[in-house]
């Protein structure tokens, strides 16, 4: 597998630990996936990864990160002493997240949480290692066992020196403890070999003994004729196999599979209940502008009365015209707007187009164009980079001292909808329109530039 071996261990000496009957390192992975989506990565990490042999009596502890081993034991005083205060408080907090699925009222976050209680438990500090500057723990979800180990001793040669043990003792912490019972087995006696031959010489002198008192007894010879038994019938045929085996095979494995997937299912239940709690709702949009006063029809005058004698008046200045519009340098292509409100939306007369943008983070990039009668009545296209065109009517008019550009809701071609977009526009020294837009949930700014 990819990633570094850290070391092997065998039972002897530790009790692996586990939930209806499992040990916790054959669920390794989901686990480890709990841990790493609630926690983080650096927790999970602290998890070595168990690679069981086929005879299920030894394990390879495996990390994926790559780096320098160092074992606990041979850290200096000072190291061990800060390594093994980040373990306990990872490992604190694995064990928070433990009572916090314990106290749920699901079984499966209940069966989860125990697991994870086990899981913060380990033999002795002997079975932490540093890779890089992460800590890593072998053989987690067991602790110490007196009993020894669960696999037999290996034969010793009694003619083995005893200079040989000192050099086992140098190894790592899970080999160390694999040791002891092997040095037990070269140095125990065996007192029941003594028995065990006496015994086999004493039967020994009694068929030696039977043999000679049988030539002395006066037994005539044996002259029966045993007759052999028929030979057997031949074995019936085995039967044909039966497809129901497989199937209960694989019955039983989806079966073994289930709490597993329990678990999972009530880790993610749990993720998804916290982050619709974390969610807020949009804010509402804002009301649209209120609509321009009705324009109410001069109604004919009454007939006139007789004409009288012509009176001299004095006549009145003409009315101010409407506030120009600054003009624009060379080259400068922006749109420009009077610095009072007025009705004479001729200065919009044609089509801008505003500076490429993006209404979110999770929104693709576009520009917008929209396109004015003298009146401030038109369209507004949107098209984005991926071809999509969202076509919608649209109107400017002044409320108060800023000019107010909407749009409607709208499909989109080929697909998708569009939600109503405001532009507030308003002067700036030199005419220049500086506009932000806003919708239901974004704020941006742009400019807008006259194509004709």
């Amino acid at each position: 597998m990819a990633g570094t071996n850290l070391v092997r261990t065998t039972l002897t000496g530790v009790r692996p630990l586990g939930v209806r009957g499992e040990p916790l390192h054959q669920a390794h992975e989901q686990i480890r996936g709990v841990v790493r989506r609630r926690l983080g990565e650096r927790h999970a990490r602290l998890l070595a990864e168990p690679q069981p042999d086929e005879s299920g009596k030894r394990i390879d502890w495996y990390t994926d990160l790559p780096g320098n081993v160092v074992p606990f034991e041979e850290l200096a005083p000072e190291r061990k002493a800060s390594l093994l205060a980040e373990v306990e408080k990872l490992s604190a907090d694995i064990a928070n997240l433990a009572a916090t699925l314990k106290a749920s009222p699901s079984d499966d976050a209940q069966l989860t949480g125990r697991a994870l209680e086990l899981t913060a438990r380990r033999p002795s500090d002997d079975y932490i290692f540093l890779v890089d500057d992460q800590p890593v723990i072998v053989a987690w979800g067991y602790e110490p066992d007196a009993a020894g180990s669960l696999l037999p001793p290996p034969m010793v040669p009694a003619t083995a020196p005893a200079a040989a043990i000192p050099a086992v003792a140098t190894a790592a912490p899970a080999t160390v403890l694999a040791t002891g019972p092997v040095a037990l087995a070269a140095a125990a006696p065996f007192p029941w070999l003594r028995w065990l031959l006496i015994g086999l010489f004493a039967i020994l002198l009694a068929l030696i003994a039977s043999y000679f008192l049988r030539q002395c007894s006066p037994v005539g010879p044996d002259v029966a004729v045993t007759q052999l038994p028929p030979p057997p019938p031949p074995p019936a045929p085995p039967p044909p196999p039966d497809p129901a085996v497989g199937l209960n095979k694989e019955l039983g494995e989806a079966q073994a599979d289930e709490p597993k997937l329990r678990a999972t299912l009530a880790s993610l239940r749990d993720e998804l209940k916290a982050k619709r709690a974390d969610c807020k709702p949009p804010e509402p949009p804002k009301p649209p502008p209120a609509p321009p006063p009705p324009v109410v029809e001069k109604k004919p005058d009454p007939p006139k009365p007789p004409p009288k004698p012509p009176q001299v008046v004095e006549k009145k200045p003409d009315p101010p015209p409407p506030p120009a519009v600054p003009p624009a340098p060379p080259g400068d292509d922006r749109m420009r707007m009077p610095k009072a409100p007025t009705n004479d939306y001729s200065f919009l007369q044609g089509c801008w187009r505003t500076d490429t943008f993006k209404h979110g983070p999770q929104i693709r990039p576009g520009y917008a164009q929209y396109c004015f009668d003298a009146r401030g009545n038109g369209s507004m296209e949107f098209r984005f980079d991926n071809g999509v065109t969202c076509r919608a009517p649209a109107t400017a008019r002044f409320g108060g001292s800023q000019l107010t550009v909407s749009d409607a809701d709208t499909e989109c071609s080929p697909r998708g909808r569009w939600a109503q977009d405001h532009l507030y526009c308003q002067p700036g020294a030199d005419g220049v329109a500086f506009c932000s837009g806003t919708n239901r949930t974004e704020r941006w700014t742009v400019n807008l530039h006259r194509v004709r």
